[in-house]
């Protein structure tokens, strides 16, 4: 049985904790800033559950799995940038 996390990030400080998370979550999986895996993720035997925190679409990118709430976009649009 598949298991999924959503995470929820809600106001300025809520989104910046969570960009440093999934930032994190990122380099430990391998994940490259445009949602490819890096040459060494590629290796891996198996033992590395992306699809936890990840959703991996049909084009073989991984889209995290993140609610984003705040009522002033400077701080999203900055994640979305990064």
């Amino acid at each position: 049985m598949p298991r999924e996390i959503i995470t929820l990030q809600v106001g300025q400080c809520g989104n910046q904790i969570g960009m440093e998370f999934w930032k994190k979550l990122c380099y430990e999986h391998g994940i490259s800033k445009t949602g490819m895996l890096e040459d060494f993720a590629l290796n891996n035997t198996g033992n590395d559950r992306k699809d936890v925190f990840f959703y991996q679409a049909d084009d073989e990118h991984y889209v995290p799995r993140a609610v984003l709430v705040d009522l002033e976009p400077r701080v999203i649009n900055a994640i979305q940038n990064s």
